[in-house]
């Protein structure tokens, strides 16, 4: 079996300090924190293998967890208190202006390096000022999940003698739908199937060897917010976009996903007004009048413009 990266999370990696080794091509780090995961400490163990880091430099939002205990065990870390600021925008500015590197690098508290992600991504530098790669997603994430159209299954228990009619399954197409027929023929038989509240079994969502070709192509799970949250993160959204970003350069699914309709939320919801929306477009950025202003909005012709749009 080929070694999953979740084996390579909990795998208490040795520490291995680039920089000290080899100091070429030494950039600043940078990371804003408020708070982090329980992989914290495997992640800054994957910076400091990949990454000459010259100064880890750590904008600290007003940590709610050991984060700032954790990294300060680590060489060449600067925490830089930003607790007074309100904004990740901000304390990014702060961090970037705090590089005293060329070239630095800005990681996500929750981002895991690969073997040779330095190697690789500076042999860039020739082509862009400013630069990414693609991401994939590792889930760890616990959260109930209940089918009531379907048995409780993954973890059962059972009579034997309920099973007498077992000899019917006479063929290779009971899968996936198992928990279904194991539950219709212990009730054939006479028996009785049934739920219990009172336990409950982890149950794994990950890659297997498969001898048939798949790979999964998403995962999804939707978070419960607080009302605050969602009204926090619809304005931030809205004007964040407004403020500084051009609209021309936008997508227009996401001009009316991230921006039309968090602005008819938050007005609905009585947390903005058309007068304000209006007044902030036009002390930022006038563009953006065209995109969402209450006549078009309201009688839908940005809907339908960016359904137009979509078609193409």
């Amino acid at each position: 079996m080929t070694e999953s990266i979740f084996q390579r999370y909990y795998a208490n990696e040795p520490f291995e300090d680039r920089f000290a080794s080899d100091p070429t091509d030494a950039m600043d780090v940078i990371i804003p924190i408020i708070h982090t995961n329980e992989l914290w400490h495997a992640n800054l163990i994957s910076l400091y293998r990949e990454i000459p880091i010259r100064r880890l430099l750590i904008g600290d939002g007003g940590c709610i967890d050991n984060s700032i205990e954790v990294v300060k065990k680590f060489p060449r870390v600067e925490i830089h208190d930003h607790k007074q600021y309100v904004s990740l925008g901000y304390s990014l500015r702060k961090l970037i202006e705090a590089v005293g590197s060329d070239w630095f690098i800005y990681v996500h508290s929750d981002v895991y390096l690969p073997p040779g992600w330095f190697d690789v991504m500076k042999r860039h530098r020739g082509e862009y000022d400013w630069f990414g790669c693609p991401m994939r997603i590792t889930v760890l994430a616990e959260y109930p999940f209940v089918d009531k159209d379907r048995p409780y299954a993954g973890s059962q228990m059972g009579r034997k003698a309920a099973f007498r009619e077992i000899s019917k399954i006479d063929d290779d197409y009971v899968y996936r739908q198992e928990d279904f027929v194991l539950a219709q023929l212990v009730e054939q038989a006479g028996g009785k199937e049934g739920r219990i509240e009172d336990t409950f079994h982890y149950h794994q969502v990950t890659h297997k060897e498969s001898p048939w070709a798949r790979k999964i192509k998403s995962v999804s799970f939707a978070m419960e917010w607080s009302k605050a949250e969602e009204l926090r993160q619809a304005m931030t959204q809205v004007k964040g976009i407004i403020k500084y970003l051009d609209p021309r350069k936008l997508s227009p699914s996401m001009i009316y996903q991230a921006v039309v309709l968090n602005v008819l939320n938050l007005i609905k919801r009585g947390e903005l007004t058309w007068d304000e929306i209006t007044e902030f477009i036009e002390t930022n950025q006038p563009s953006w009048a065209k995109y969402v202003n209450r006549r078009d909005v309201e009688w839908g012709r940005i809907k339908r413009y960016v359904s137009a749009r979509l078609r193409l």
